[in-house]
């Protein structure tokens, strides 16, 4: 009876997640920025993170980039590239050099409200192929990060069901 309950409670949960109403979306996309992910590595001692949300029918986002490591004039730009995990690829937007990031020491940001991303590359943004990159003299302290989407929550319950359904049947085999 028990198992019942539970396996009409889990059908529950996947009807309601596929009878929700289709409207935008809006994903978020984090990265984590350091040297071994720029290609060629660096050696650089610098770090960063990134957190966007993007707006998939307005194609708007809006981007925080925060640094630890280099000075205001050692960031000569970042942008936001096309390519998979350890290849190069074309830059899609400008995220500026160093005169456009705030900050003090050798902790910088920079923020983007109300970007708009490039439509044509849209699926390479959601598929974890862009990466932000912060270019340095030399390109000696680089430092780049892919953008990955983090699974919203609707995603997380429908795995969550399905692996559930998954391991009450395979207990009964």
């Amino acid at each position: 009876m028990h198992r019942a309950a539970l396996r009409l409670g889990l059908a529950a949960i996947l009807l309601a997640a596929i009878a929700l109403p289709s409207s935008a979306t809006v994903w978020v996309l984090t990265a984590n920025l350091s040297g071994s992910q720029v290609v060629p590595p660096t050696n650089s001692p610098a770090i960063g993170q990134a957190i966007m949300s993007y707006d998939d029918v307005s194609k708007l986002f809006n981007l925080a980039v925060y640094e630890f490591g280099l000075t205001q004039s050692e960031i000569l730009s970042a942008k936001i590239y096309v390519g998979a995990p350890g290849t190069n690829g074309p830059a899609i937007y400008d995220l500026d050099g160093g005169a456009s990031w705030s900050g003090s020491g050798v902790i910088y940001s920079r923020f983007v409200f109300g970007g708009l991303f490039p439509a044509a590359h849209q699926a390479n943004l959601l598929s974890g192929n862009t990466y932000i990159q912060i270019n340095t003299p030399g390109g000696v302290k680089d430092i780049r990060g892919q953008l990955i989407p983090v699974p919203e929550p609707m995603s997380l319950i429908g795995l969550s069901a399905g692996l559930g359904l998954l391991l009450l049947r395979r207990r009964k085999v």
